[in-house]
Formats: structure tokens, sequence, C-alpha cells
């Protein structure tokens, strides 16, 4: 039941970001019937975030109450909703509401989801079983690239809007016949009911010291810089390869499967490499620190080059390492930071979601006004874009490797412990 659970959580992941992606590869011909500014696209694109950002914080402190199994359902239920609704959509100012409801109700998302997949997985398994989960995120923006351009060059982008909801529809009926909230028969679910069951409320004292803790911001400060990237991919990607690299619209499509299939599976890769040092080491330094470091800064390097070498063969090959290589931070972020406050965890990932995804607001905006100033001159813009994710990714990368390190949590912790029990016998 483990792996089938996580089996529909990647589902959900891959419907989530194909609903991301629609809006990337329909850029040009929304831009073209709306009349837009690379400027105003940019606004389009980060819209998703302004809401996206608060109902994630308040959203995963929801699921603490009802449990992550209904708060599932019923995300799944509004993006049905809304995504059927797409055919209403027939100005700016509509598009641009309508992305705001959507970051409602998906902010909260990752949070969530994250939560409901730690309930069925060992901490030293957690880390590939959340490469896997975060596989469905190139599946769904970039694997799923060939089916929804088929459908927004034949069909319209509204109705491959209107095909995500009857799939998320399936979705939930199979999820609520089948899914459940925690494994049968172990008796420490037995304890994840009850706590889901008489949780109290949050309060903001229990998880204070955790976000300002080094730790936290440092990941953070990292996460912030994959999640650019990510939304550049989803953004701007289809333009970049459209306008800059000069493909074919078909060629795109399958361009977009490559990266998406690869830096999957580079991030698997990795993921699993921690998982094996951690199993061998029981240091997060070791194996989330220094893996997430390196990863980002090899994956910084690699950006560069392609603002110096465009040709299209090391352009894919770059993306499709790249994204992988910052996707890791997105896998092992989470498990660092909800060490801080493992009682609290649905909580901190909301706000570490919260935070990571202030790049989804601020990206779009950044690279639609480094585009439109360079004129005529559109790759230039695009490779300003790309130094601007590739600086921030060296950058950060050396500061979280010397900074950060989670095992010294575990020191303090377990000299609180023994004082505590000194105490107690005098």
């Amino acid at each position: 039941m483990r792996w089938f659970t996580l089996f529909f959580l990647f589902l959900l992941f891959t419907i989530n970001y194909a609903d991301k992606a629609v809006a990337g590869f329909a850029a040009v011909s929304i831009s073209k019937e709306f009349g837009l500014t690379p400027i105003q696209w940019g606004l389009v694109g980060s819209s998703f975030f302004w809401s996206f950002i608060i109902s994630s914080i308040f959203g995963s402190s929801l699921a603490e109450r009802f449990g992550t199994k209904k708060m599932l359902s019923f995300m799944a239920l509004t993006w049905t909703i809304l995504q059927l609704g797409a055919f209403a959509i027939n100005s700016l100012p509509m598009l641009i509401a309508y992305r705001i409801l959507l970051g409602v109700f998906e902010g909260p998302f990752f949070a969530i989801v994250l939560t409901h997949l730690n309930k069925w997985f060992p901490p030293e398994s957690r880390g590939m079983a959340t490469s896997i989960l975060n596989f469905g995120s190139p599946v769904g923006s970039l694997v799923c690239a060939p089916a929804l351009v088929y459908m927004i060059n034949h069909f319209g982008w509204k109705i491959a809007f209107a095909s995500l909801g009857m799939i998320s529809l399936v979705w939930l009926i199979f999820w609520v016949w089948l899914g459940k909230e925690v494994p049968e028969n172990s008796e420490e679910n037995n304890i994840i009911k009850e706590k889901i069951e008489g949780k109290p409320k949050v309060r903001f004292s229990e998880i204070s010291s955790a976000l300002v803790s080094r730790t936290f911001i440092f990941t953070i400060f990292l996460a912030f810089t994959s999640y650019w990237l990510l939304t550049w991919i989803q953004v701007w990607i289809p333009s970049y390869l459209l306008e800059a690299v000069k493909v074919s619209s078909t060629q795109m499509g399958y361009i977009s499967v490559i990266i998406g299939l690869g830096a999957g599976l580079v991030t698997i890769s990795i993921a699993t490499l921690s998982d094996y040092i951690h199993k061998k080491s029981s240091s997060y330094k070791k194996s989330h620190v220094a893996v997430i470091g390196v990863s980002i800064l090899i994956g910084a390097c690699l950006f560069y080059s392609i603002t110096e070498v465009q040709y299209i063969g090391w352009v894919v090959f770059v993306v499709c390492v790249g994204k992988g290589l910052y996707g890791i931070c997105l896998s092992l972020g989470p498990h660092i930071v909800t060490r801080l406050a493992p009682e609290r965890s649905t909580s901190i990932i909301g706000i570490y979601t919260a935070c990571t995804t202030m790049a989804g607001v601020i990206g779009p905006l950044v690279t639609g006004g480094l585009v439109q100033k360079a004129g005529s001159n559109i790759v230039l813009g695009y490779n300003y874009s790309i130094l601007m994710f590739a600086a921030l990714g060296a950058i950060f990368s050396i500061l979280f490797l010397i900074i950060v390190n989670p095992d010294k949590l575990n020191k303090r912790k377990a000299t609180s412990v023994e004082k505590e029990s000194e105490s107690a016998i005098v």
C-alpha cells in the first residue's frame, strides 16, 4: 500500500504541474490573443504566486486539524472546478484573476502531500520517495508537453485546461474510494491517528525559534533559487526554445520530454545517493547539506555555460542536467527544515513553501523585464535571465555548505536531555 499511495500522490503531483505548464506552452498564443507584452506575460506568471504564498501557510495548518487525505480531496475538487472554468476567460484581468484563484487552492499542496508521504515512509527512505514524488513536476510540466502542445495547437489552450479538469475529477473519485490517511495495523500510525483527531491549534511560539535558525534561513535561500529556476522553466522555457534557440513548436514539445525525463532521473539518482550516505553515516551534513550544495554549485556552472555556447544539443543537455541538480534541493530541503520542529512538520513545510515560492512572484517579472529591455536582441535578454539564477545558485550553495549543519541540532537536543535527566536525579 505504501507504493500504491506514492503512485497516487505522484499522479496528483503530475496533474498539479501540468496545470501550471499549460500557460507556459500557450504563452505565444495567449499573448497574441490578448495582445500582451513580455512584462504583462511576466505579470500573468507571477500572479499565480500572489495568493499561493499566503494559502500555503494557512492551508497547511488546516491539514494538521482535518487530516491530509481530506485536504488533498478538497484541493483536487477545487482544481477540477477551476480548470473546467477556463472557458470563461476572455481578457487579461480575468486571466490574472484565474491564476490567483488557482494559487489559492494549489498553495498548500506541497506541504500537505509531503506530510502525507512521510506517514508512509521511514526517514531513511524519504529522500528517494520525495524525489519520485517530485518527478511528477517534470512529467506534468515537460513530459506531457507533446499532448498539451497538440491540444493547444489544434483545439485551443482552454480545452487543454478543461482536459486536466476531467483528469482531476477521475483522480478524486479513485482517491476518495481507495486512498488512506495512514497505514493500517501499525502502532506508530495509531499515534498519528490520535494526533490528527485531537491536534491543538498551532502556536507560533512552537515554531518561531526554528524559523529564525540559520539552518532554516539558508535552506530557504537555496530553495528560493531552485524555485526561481523551476518557474523560469514553467513560464519561459517554451518561449526560450522557440525564440532564442530557434526550434519549431513540435521540436519544443519533444525537447521538453527529454528535459523532463532526464532531469527527473538525475534528481532521483542524487536522492538515492543521499539516502545511501545517510544510512551509512547518519549525518545530515554529509547526506543532505553536502549533496544539495555541491549539486547546485555544479548546476550553476553548467547554466553559465549556455550563455556562451548556445548549440541546441548543449542547451538541452544543460537544462536537463541543471534542472535535475537544482531540483535536489526541493526534494531534500524539506527534510532538513522539518527536523527543527518535527511535531509541527506540516506548518514548517507550509512556511518553507511560502518563502520558497516568493521566487515565483519575483522571477517571472524579472525575466520579463530583462527580455523586454533587451529589445530586438532577445537572446541577450534570455541570457541575462539565466545568469540571474546561475549567480544566485553559486552564491547561496557556497553559503549553504559553509553555514548549515543539521547534525549540531542532534547534539544540542542530546545535551538538553542529559541535563534534564541529571536535574531529575538531583
